[in-house]
């Protein structure tokens, strides 16, 4: 066997096969080379041979597809090598991903184990697992359950939601989710849920108490604050200690001001002190909704079992627990495994977690002398499956102490076992020497980088260049200033200009490939791409159902099973690409003609769809006849053909399968992500037969699950590829550009769970609290109780949590509230850690060229600098890594050149937003975003940025008929449904309201009112309500109920198209509301004053007029309102667009009572802050001026002395 081509380290791998060996294996290597090669020379005569058949050889890798590439690879050595039979061999030898061995060993030993040999294995959980919460859930509140378990139940649900609530603290903790994670956890413990140590508290208020004590005589105010806060302390103490003593000990603990008698720091460690004993007595009086989570988590992990059970099914965690006890327990399968192994590699060793290789070493005979482990810490990226690169650097240290008396001792083994070997591989075979220097300049842990025990990687004299273009290889810009989605835009703009340039100075687009972290905003650097005229594919990352295409078959699926349900189905099936219907289209579907009458109405578009009664002027449209001949075709064949033939024939005869394979890669991409989704609507069809409404489930819970975006055919190979940096990993191209992958998130969970030793710990706090009766009778909502709560321990700025520093002096070791504290912190530096070798993987990918695309916010006030934050992102310390740094050893942000000896002006570039200090140095804007989201270098008028001297490169127009495009979708005037959001960090003007102590909205909780399922009664004006469908949402003289009850009528008003609101709507509203007489009179005063008022004239002067319009967007970048959340989301009350004019808004908001006595000046102060919420709002919608006009409808006009009396009106022009 020919060994002469292998590097000396390579030789020694493969020579060594009698003891253990750990190979560090640097990315580019050629690992997977030299394990094929071992492999073939264990059996060569050469070795001896060290084994005499393949099937004493276990060879195990992270992924089917490198277990496959592994077994092709040694097939065609071993014919090389003239071992044709072992060749034949290769398809039943053990070498398959971690999972494959436990499925073979299951099988083979079924019997034994009580389990059925043809079990199917899970490749999705979800679906099965909230089966089993719903199953759990539907018992405990079932009639004859147990009182015991419904109050258990209860006191779970006073602290957390089933389904997702917003906020800053507790974001998306819920029931579902913790219970998951819970059981998530558990299945890596050997013990399971007995595994997992629950923090309980103590009602302590000892320490508490004392630290109030030394605020007594500080001054009047903090003197008061003290006494307040022991008199609480005494009365808690004196108590039931139950949740609600708690929230009341809570409401009175406030914070003095500091002054000289009590200074700051003594202020800061009495809340960290308010922190700890809230912590622990939350806890401590909580215990029964910590008996409930605990209970529930066992009841839904025998219930998920039990579900498995009766599909013969198993899911990958099941596996790897059966099979490591089925060693473990059982000495017959134990010894028919422990010689069987004379060579045991584990490739990709840095993904692994301790239960993996505690299994693992049951099959390496003493000593682990057969084990082999190859793999790279800096590549270890897995740590959301449950990949633990300590358990790799453990190994590492194991192998090196191997051999020694001492190590013999402590393992258990013979002294005479071989002392293992380290090797590593440094050599890359795979990129530049410039790369792998930007690669170190980086991560050098040694040289002030990244990451501490750097491999350094060395280059390959042989490799071929790929360069074509004349550019540096090491490229970076920074963007600074602007919003989050603004940074976004230009660094996509950035990077397309890049690539743009590379392509013309002839680099194949097709080596050019975008690494992101995430992949939240791929369509915004696609269409950057696009605009330079670059083919772009989507090729990588669980994209696949937030895909617009494939949204579109869902929605098409949608319009099938209901064509009824225009808010999912044939709303947005019309407004797509597959029928590309404009607002004119749209108005035409949504207006009826009366044949007789010649009068026109408002009908839902699936009607429009069946009738050809069009109003004059919008008939014929060619658009419209297309969609209606496809789709009535279509209608007529459900229930009697095959869901899944008519789905795909719709889409061919839309014709949008010819336009997509007119727009080159970027259109076969789509195209393929179109026929993965109609697949899965024809397996979704095979297993629940052809019933439309399962199908239309079936496919919603298959979009659910991660799927990878369809195949791409060869011709894929000319467009730039965008893919997450997971999706790239094994992948090599020429261009590499980076970006989204510097930060991470810091944890805002109210449950903190994480691996100790002996098993996992959990700290489950409340993420919300009921409201409680303080001893003066004042009602305390459980908000504000979240409020007093969360403030206790919450830092400054943005930060959840208090420095770690004082909470260290504070809480005793071990206590809930350090563990807290300690999980949280130690995630968030092992998710940066691991964001690190992200970067680095990301990196590596490139063999000639590495773009990096970084960004930051920047302050405002006094100081505007950028938002550095070295605790959660990774620019700041890459910046001084690859910049030259001035005097203080800051980076220079306006350098135009890298720190390298021969970068070159342009290698880096600041893009600045805004004006901006940083460190001696002011920094004024360079670039703007124009009205198209193209970025403008230098002073440049925007509304001329189109006819300037400019970099950028249109892109081709799209070919008809796909260049049409909705030019006003505000404008469509059909009936929508609720949609509901994903959970976001987002506020409403409300909370923002409440916070600020500004006005709140005088409306109540909206409530759900009962409607037939096939919507609205088709010979129903609406203005009855049944007494059985109305039910009292509030107690009768709730002060918000008046509002409520307005804003509702006047959603009538404007949906139905009347001039006034029947008396028996009325009457119902307010049996709804539980209006007393006096509210009812107000309000039928109120009503009479809008419905003759000027400003509801010059409302319905406007064309299209739309009432309680929802939104959800990016949030203002506004300081006051920013800190709440990056998304704004709420409901406008009537909304007036003009689909002429698409340039301009008007937004009306009803507010009841008020005072005559405030002034003009104190109304405009009062809602300017919700007119900057809606008027934001609407400009990101694409409007340039709005007007906002705040309606006082209980308020007549001071100005105003003629009969009637027209409302008060507040109003601000944006």
């Amino acid at each position: 066997m020919d060994l002469s081509t292998l590097m000396p380290q390579q030789l020694q791998i493969v020579k060594t096969l009698d003891r253990p060996l750990f190979v560090s294996a640097g990315a580019g290597s050629g690992k997977t080379f030299t394990l094929t090669r071992r492999i073939v020379y264990a059996l060569s005569p050469e070795s001896g041979p060290f084994v005499e058949h393949l099937d004493q050889v276990l060879a195990i890798t992270f992924t089917k597809d490198a277990a496959a590439e592994i077994r092709d690879r040694v097939r065609r050595a071993l014919i090389d090598e003239g071992m044709d039979e072992e060749a034949l061999t290769v398809d039943d030898a053990w070498i398959s991903t971690i999972h494959g061995m436990c499925s073979r060993i299951l099988r083979a030993h079924a019997l034994e184990l009580g389990i059925d040999p043809e079990f199917t294995v899970l490749t999705d959980t979800d679906e099965l697992m909230d089966q089993a919460v719903e199953h759990v859930l539907a018992r405990a509140t079932a009639p004859d359950a147990a009182p015991e378990l419904a109050a258990s139940l209860n006191a779970l649900y006073a602290w957390y939601p089933m389904a997702g609530e917003g906020g800053p603290f507790g974001a998306g903790t819920t029931i579902k989710g913790l219970v998951r994670d819970l059981l998530e956890l558990s299945s890596q413990l050997p013990g399971g849920m007995d595994d997992v140590r629950v923090a309980r508290g103590q009602a302590d208020t000892s320490a508490l108490a004392d630290a109030y004590r030394a605020a007594l005589g500080a001054s009047k105010a903090a003197t008061e604050k003290a006494q307040m806060a022991l008199d609480a302390i005494d009365a808690f103490e004196a108590s039931g200690k139950t949740m609600a003593d708690a929230a009341r000990l809570m409401m009175s603990c406030t914070m003095p001001r500091a002054s000289r008698a009590f200074p700051k720091e003594q202020v800061e460690l009495l809340k960290a002190e308010a922190a700890d004993a809230f912590i622990n007595i939350v806890l401590a009086c909580g215990g029964p909704a910590l008996d409930a989570l605990v209970g529930l988590a066992r009841s839904v992990e025998a219930e998920y079992r039990a579900l498995k059970a009766g599909q013969s099914a198993l899911d990958n965690n099941d596996l790897l627990r059966m099979a490591y006890e089925a060693l473990r327990d059982y000495p017959a399968i134990r010894a028919a495994y422990e010689g069987r192994f004379k060579m045991v590699m584990i490739d990709e060793f840095q993904d692994t977690d301790q239960m993996q290789v505690d299994l693992i070493r049951y099959l390496t005979g003493a000593g682990e002398r057969a084990l082999c482990t190859v793999g790279d810490a800096q590549q270890s990226i897995y740590r959301f499956r449950g990949a633990e690169v300590e358990v790799f650097r453990r190994q590492e240290r194991k192998v090196g102490a191997s051999g020694t008396a001492e190590a013999a001792a402590v393992a258990g083994t013979a002294a005479d076992v071989p002392a293992g070997e380290l090797v590593k591989l440094v050599r890359n075979f795979r990129s530049h020497d410039e790369v792998l220097r930007y690669v170190a300049r980086v991560f050098d842990g040694d040289d002030g980088g990244l990451m501490r025990g750097f491999l350094d990687l060395e280059a390959s004299d042989g490799r071929k260049d790929t360069l074509v273009a004349d550019a540096s290889r090491r490229q970076a810009l920074f963007v600074a200033g602007g919003s989050t989605q603004e940074r976004t835009q230009a660094k996509a703009r950035a990077i397309a200009e890049r690539f743009r340039a590379l392509a013309d100075a002839g680099q194949p687009q097709g080596g050019m490939v975008l690494l992101l972290g995430r992949m939240t905003n791929a369509d915004v650097y696609a269409q950057a791409f696009r605009d330079q005229g670059l083919d772009c594919v989507i090729a990588g990352g669980s994209v696949f159902a937030q895909a617009a295409e494939v949204q579109t078959v869902r929605a098409l699926v949608c319009a099938l099973a209901n064509p009824a349900d225009t808010a999912q189905g044939l709303m947005p099936l019309l407004a797509s690409p597959m029928f590309a219907l404009g607002a004119q289209e749209f108005l035409a579907l949504a207006t009826k003609l009366d044949d007789q009458t010649g009068e026109t109405s408002r009908r839902n578009i699936d009607m429009g769809i069946m009738s050809d009664s069009d109003v004059p002027g919008l008939q014929g449209l060619p658009l419209v006849t297309r969609a209606r001949e496809v789709l009535r075709y279509a209608l007529r064949r459900v229930g009697r053909d095959s869901f899944a033939a008519i789905a795909r024939d719709v889409v061919n005869a839309s014709g949008w399968f010819v336009r997509l394979a007119q727009r080159g890669p970027e259109g076969k991409a789509i195209a393929a992500n179109v026929l993965k989704a109609l697949d899965a609507v024809a397996e979704a069809e095979a297993e629940f037969g052809n019933s439309p409404r399962s199908i239309a489930l079936a496919f919603d819970r298959f979009l659910a699950g991660k799927e990878a975006p369809g195949a791409l055919n060869e011709e894929g190979d000319g467009a730039v590829r965008i893919m997450t940096v997971h999706a790239s990993k094994g992948l090599e191209y020429p261009v590499v550009a980076v970006s989204e992958c510097f930060g991470v998130r810091k944890s805002s969970g109210a449950a903190q769970m994480g691996r100790v030793d002996g098993g996992a710990q959990v700290v489950a706090l409340p993420a919300r609290f009921d409201g409680v009766k303080l001893a003066d009778g004042t009602f305390v909502k459980g908000d504000d109780v979240k409020k007093q709560f969360e403030h206790a321990f919450k830092g400054k700025g943005t930060s959840l949590w208090l420095p770690p520093e004082l909470m260290e002096d504070v809480c005793a070791t071990g206590s809930p509230a350090e563990a807290f504290a300690r999980l949280r912190n130690d995630d968030l530096q092992l998710s940066l850690e691991e964001r690190a070798r992200l970067l680095y993987v990301a990196m590596t990918r490139a063999r000639e060229l590495v773009i990096l695309a970084m960004d930051a916010g920047v302050s405002r006030g006094k100081l505007c600098a950028p938002t550095f934050d070295v605790e959660t992102d990774l620019t700041y310390d890459v910046l001084r890594r690859i910049l030259p740094t001035d005097a203080l050893v800051m980076p220079q942000l306006d350098a135009d050149r890298l720190v390298f000896d021969n970068s070159q002006p342009g290698d880096y570039e600041l893009i600045s937003l805004a004006d901006f200090s940083f460190g001696e140095q002011a920094f004024e804007a360079n670039a703007s975003l124009d009205a198209e989201g193209r970025l403008v270098r230098g002073d440049v008028d925007t509304d001329t940025a189109d006819d300037s001297a400019s970099t950028i490169v249109p892109g081709p127009a799209d070919p008809e008929p796909d260049a049409f495009e909705l030019v006003h979708p505000q404008a469509v005037g059909v009936r929508m449904g609720i949609c509901p959001y994903p959970v976001r960090d987002s506020y409403s003007y409300s909370s923002i309201a409440a916070a600020l102590h500004a006005e709140s909205e005088d409306r109540a909780t909206e409530a759900h009112v009962p409607m037939d399922e096939a919507g609205d009664d088709a010979e129903s004006d609406g203005s009855e309500m049944a007494d059985a469908d109305v039910a009292a949402v509030e107690p009768a003289g709730n002060p918000m109920a008046l509002g409520s009850a307005f804003h509702a009528a006047c959603q009538w008003l404007i949906e139905m198209g009347a001039d006034a609101l029947p008396a028996e709507r009325a009457d119902a509203l307010a049996r709804l509301w539980r209006l007393t007489p006096e509210q009812r009179e107000r309000f039928d005063v109120a009503l009479d004053c809008w419905l003759k008022s000027a400003v509801r004239a010059e409302l319905l002067a406007w064309p299209c007029i739309r009432a309680e319009v929802p939104f959800f967007s990016l949030g203002c970048e506004d300081e006051d309102i920013a800190r709440y959340g990056a998304y704004a989301e709420g409901a406008i009350d009537a909304l007036a667009t003009d689909p002429a004019d698409s340039s301009r808004a008007l937004v009306i908001d009803y507010k009841t009572g008020g005072t005559p006595d405030e002034t003009p000046e104190q109304l405009q102060e009062k809602h300017a802050l919700q007119a900057r919420v809606y008027a934001d709002v609407l400009h990101k919608a694409g409007f340039e001026a709005v007007t906002v006009k705040f309606v006082r409808v209980e308020q007549p006009d001071p100005a105003i002395f003629v009969e009637p009396t027209e409302p008060q009106v507040v109003t601000y022009n944006f």
